[in-house]
């Protein structure tokens, strides 16, 4: 079985989706480190006018301090403002994902929304749900273990990071071919 594993990234660019394909099982990676200015609560696009145009989810001022499905979104004007933008530029209404109070629940609304409009059927656990609590490369090593993975499908950034002895299964290496990175909105 091949297995996938990624964090629950605000709807996220293309690779993510098909790395998604190229699995069996897809793991979301939602009991680590929350990490600002990632991808976990922003994205990017294209706006009408062609100039790149960020949109974000406000999270609490101690999001840093807590795991990703830990995190609390703040109310506020941001979710009207971006669900305007994205009503703007795509004519999509988003208000149904912007409606969680928790940053893993609004991300996970944003995956299954663009696995959906992808026709994208594999199976997503969360690694809550398999209560591993090693961390780095033992992490990813006893998930695959957990689920049975014979083949784990990394994305290129694993090589520099990766200790690929401590793996029982085969490692793949997954190379997105993609027109561009920007959030999956751009390409549906």
């Amino acid at each position: 079985m091949k297995v996938a594993i990624h964090q629950p990234e605000h709807f996220p660019y293309l690779g993510f989706f098909e790395k998604m394909k190229h699995a069996d099982l897809f793991v979301i990676l939602d009991d680590v480190q929350y990490k600002k200015n990632n991808w976990q609560n922003r994205n990017k696009f294209l706006n009408k006018n062609n100039v790149e145009d960020f949109f974000n989810v406000q999270v609490e001022k101690e999001a840093t301090k807590k795991l990703i499905n830990e995190v609390s979104v703040v109310d506020g004007p941001w979710r009207k403002k971006t669900i305007k933008k994205l009503q703007q530029n795509f004519n999509i209404d988003t208000s149904d994902i912007y409606s969680y109070d928790k940053l893993i629940d609004v991300n996970m609304a944003s995956i299954i929304w663009a696995r959906e409009k992808l026709n994208i059927n594999k199976p997503m656990v969360l690694s809550s749900d398999l209560s591993i609590k090693t961390k780095s490369t033992q992490r990813l090593v006893d998930i695959c273990n957990e689920v049975g993975a014979t083949e784990y499908i990394s994305g290129l950034g694993g090589k520099t990071y990766l200790d690929d002895n401590l793996f029982t299964c085969k490692i793949s290496y997954f190379k997105p071919k993609i027109p561009n990175n920007y959030s999956i909105i751009q390409h549906i």
